[in-house]
């Protein structure tokens, strides 16, 4: 079994930008909106992970919040195979409130290619900027 430092990527397909979130209580930073470039995010260092044989893939605990105040956790598995020589834990946190986690090589581009108006917003009129974070994760005040 091999133990792994991976570099921490975030993209955010969602409506609002995210404070901070952790991987594995690993710091991921904070995520602006996605673009049709960027994902929103920067690297940060490092989650820990065993890389060992096929599936069944290891579940990770995503921590996140917008507010400072509202903390949501999600419970997620790695999706994808996992390269020989991996370097990133790739975050996505889709418009729907579901986080997919994946391994690769190098940082991927967005995968999905959105416009906004602003880095913290999707939509300038802000009625229209929906938050799912609540459909597939717990959400509490506080941390």
């Amino acid at each position: 079994m091999l133990i792994r430092g991976l570099a921490i990527e975030g993209y955010n397909y969602t409506d609002t930008g995210i404070g901070h979130f952790n991987v594995g209580y690993a710091g991921g930073g904070n995520i602006a909106v996605s673009s049709p470039t960027s994902g929103g995010g920067g690297t940060t260092c490092c989650v820990r992970t065993f890389l060992h044989g096929p599936p069944p893939p290891p579940k990770y605990r995503v921590e996140w919040t917008r507010d400072g105040d509202t903390w949501c956790t999600q419970d997620v598995e790695v999706t994808g195979p996992i390269p020989a020589d991996p370097g990133y834990m790739e975050v996505h946190f889709y418009r729907d409130g579901h986080i997919e986690l994946a391994v690769s090589g190098m940082p991927a581009p967005p995968r999905l290619k959105l416009e906004r108006d602003h880095s913290n917003s999707r939509h300038k009129d802000e009625r229209l900027n929906v938050n799912n974070d609540a459909v597939y994760s717990r959400c509490r005040l506080g941390y």
